[in-house]
């Protein structure tokens, strides 16, 4: 019987599971640019400083998942060397 993991370890992380999230990384990034566009747009309809607050929590989230992007495309670099 395999034990599967409970969590994603990167240091642990073979070529496939790298590929599977960078996957799921994308339809992430994806979804924030949409959620982003769509707060943008409510602001500019309200001026509101609640959809200020979540433009800036989205680009701030949308930055990070750039950068765990970027620590997966170099792992995978890494590996496949």
């Amino acid at each position: 019987m395999n034990k599967q993991k409970k969590k994603f370890v990167l240091a642990e992380a073979t070529v496939d599971e790298i590929n599977k999230q960078l996957k799921i990384n994308m339809l992430v990034i994806v979804m924030l640019i949409f959620m982003l566009v769509l707060n943008a747009t409510q602001f500019m309809r309200d001026y509101s400083l609640l959809y200020g607050a979540l433009i800036a929590i989205m680009a701030f989230f949308l930055f990070i998942m750039a950068k765990s992007r970027t620590l997966l495309t170099m792992r995978k670099q890494e590996l496949t060397q």
